[in-house]
């Protein structure tokens, strides 16, 4: 995924309150007893480091070895396994797997997102979980359709303009990022996209590849879930006994 691999260490510096919802992922895994644990898309480690910190048992699958190195120069001791979320074997199950910062509709359509779906449900013990971080589209898009965010580091030798709207089927967020260093400076253009597609129909893709839903959040800081108002659709759902 050459997106991730340009993105790099910027990634970091646009998510900076990721550390706010690591608390909730780990008192959902605590709450069911679940304590191995992979997380899809594990990136630079936002959530995975601080969850490891905690005492999980977690580890990591990514795409981007790029981001696999980012990562691995901040917690050495976390286990990832370079692969694609839509074609994975690893040998071994998971008490829960983690699917968070929107990684599912990372995926180009339909048939790519039922390939994940199987491939986390041969990997999780009977009963377990996969805790799923999805945007909520209709009211992002209501609220942010052709908005524009900045974002800098403390020096300023890096800033990065993420620019949002709706291109076709997908909900199209423009990376511009400009570093500064004593060489001069660079630029580069990352054009990052998320699949819209109805909550209906993604809840049937789960239901379908065998997960029962349990429960339902607004956020990843617990918040109650509203169809009109909330950004996030957070689903914890539950391996059943057989798929569909």
């Amino acid at each position: 995924m050459a997106t991730y691999d340009q993105i790099g260490d910027a990634y970091d510096l646009v998510y900076p309150d990721t550390g706010d919802r690591v608390p909730f992922v780990g008192e959902v895994l605590k709450k069911f007893g679940k304590q191995t644990v992979l997380e899809l898309g594990v990136g630079s480690g936002l959530f995975a480091i601080p969850l490891l910190e905690s005492g999980v048992n977690v580890e990591g699958l990514e795409i981007s070895e790029v981001m696999i190195d980012v990562m691995r120069k901040k917690a050495p001791n976390l286990k990832a396994y370079q692969g694609d979320i839509r074609d994975f074997s690893l040998g071994k199950r998971y008490d829960a797997v983690l699917a968070l910062s929107s990684i599912l509709v990372l995926l180009n359509d339909q048939q790519e997102i039922n390939r994940c779906l199987r491939c986390v449900y041969e990997h999780l013990e009977p009963e377990g979980l996969l805790l799923l971080e999805l945007p909520n589209h209709p009211v992002e898009i209501a609220q942010s359709n052709n908005s524009q965010e900045i974002f800098s580091s403390d020096d300023n030798g890096t800033v990065v303009v993420i620019q949002s709207g709706v291109e076709g089927e997908f909900w199209t967020e423009t990376w511009h990022i400009l570093k500064r260093d004593g060489k001069g400076f660079s630029y580069e253009n990352v054009i990052c996209k998320e699949l819209v597609c109805s909550p209906e129909t993604l809840i049937q893709q789960i239901e379908e590849a065998g997960f029962n839903i349990i429960e339902k959040y607004g956020d990843l800081l617990g918040s109650s879930f509203d169809e009109e108002s909330s950004w996030r659709r957070v689903l914890i759902c539950q391996k059943n006994g057989a798929t569909v």
